[in-house]
């Protein structure tokens, strides 16, 4: 008998399987695709909200909700002061101030003694009786110039684009700088720079720019949003010759992330905004003028008159805080 030998197969491992290697790689394409989820969820959040906050704009700055002030700067002044007034909203900021600070120094607004800058509000508005009583207090040798940015209501600035108002003010008196720095220093005018409301908060930002200082003798603030919670002001190295007037019922001057923590005083803030600035002047939101310091223009009136600011001043305190 012959023996044959039995066939053999060549050894086969089966492939080891291991669960728990696994399981992370399929964690990880899990969570990969919620990250991609929220992701998509956080774009869609943000072309959305960016289309709301654009048709929002577009419904104050130009469409049916637009304001339309009585600008009094493009008034003659009773006293012969010069009075400029840029209404170049559509042009960028830089151009749009060039243009006004070209039209300061065609009216002869650099040769004043006096020169100011008027920030305004929102929808371009400069308060007439501040114009008018620094008007005064410089027997008419003062030249005043601002720049609308926009025609939306300080409301609508203030919560959907807040930098034009700061970009505004910026451009406005880095030009009016860089105008003076031409000059001699002595041949130079007294710059003060005034804003009231939102006209106050861009001028703040602005002055974080400390180039610009130098420039300028005397700050006035009127209402300025927040006031009430608000850090050093950038205009502190003018010391006493920056004025901060707050009425202390205003309640712009409280408008702060600070109310979130306190609902029940949010809740008394807002309810007081609408026409608050309607009131009798030195109450609320509505502001009796404001005048420099005598020190801080000390040349006084040009025709020598009797300056009425120690009267100016003590009414702007009557009722109001000024720091």
């Amino acid at each position: 008998m012959v023996a044959h030998p039995l066939p053999t197969r060549p050894l086969r491992l089966a492939p080891l399987r291991l669960p728990v290697a696994s399981r992370p790689r399929r964690l990880a394409r899990r969570a990969s695709s919620w990250l991609l989820a929220a992701a998509a969820v956080a774009f869609a959040a943000y072309v959305l909200i960016g289309a709301l906050s654009s048709a929002a704009w577009w419904t104050f700055n130009s469409g049916p909700l637009t304001g339309d002030p009585e600008i009094v700067l493009t008034e003659p002044s009773p006293s012969g002061a010069v009075r400029v007034y840029g209404d170049t909203p559509e042009l960028a900021p830089g151009e749009s101030a060039a243009k006004a600070v070209d039209a300061l120094d065609a009216e002869g607004g650099f040769a004043r003694s006096t020169l100011v800058v008027a920030l305004p509000t929102g929808s371009g508005w400069v308060d007439p009786k501040e114009v008018d009583a620094l008007e005064r207090h410089a027997g008419g040798d003062l030249a005043t110039i601002s720049m609308r940015y926009s025609r939306a209501p300080s409301g609508a600035v203030f919560a959907l684009r807040p930098e034009v108002a700061e970009d505004s003010a910026h451009a406005l008196l880095s030009a009016v700088a860089e105008r003076l720095r031409t000059m001699e220093p002595g041949e130079r005018p007294r710059l003060i720079v005034h804003g009231q409301s939102l006209g106050a908060q861009a001028g703040e930002a602005a002055l974080a720019d400390r180039a610009l200082l130098p420039f300028v003798s005397a700050v006035l603030w009127q209402g300025r949003p927040g006031e009430e919670f608000s850090r050093a002001s950038n205009a502190a190295p003018l010391g006493d010759c920056a004025i901060s007037a707050v009425n202390g019922d205003d309640p712009v001057t409280k408008l702060s992330w600070h109310l979130l923590a306190d609902p029940a005083e949010a809740v008394g803030v807002l309810s007081r905004l609408p026409g608050s600035e309607s009131k009798t002047p030195g109450t609320a939101h509505s502001y009796v003028p404001l005048l420099p310091p005598e020190h801080c223009t000390p040349e006084g009136p040009a025709d020598g008159r009797d300056a009425p600011g120690g009267a100016a001043i003590a009414a702007s305190t009557a009722g109001n805080r000024v720091r």
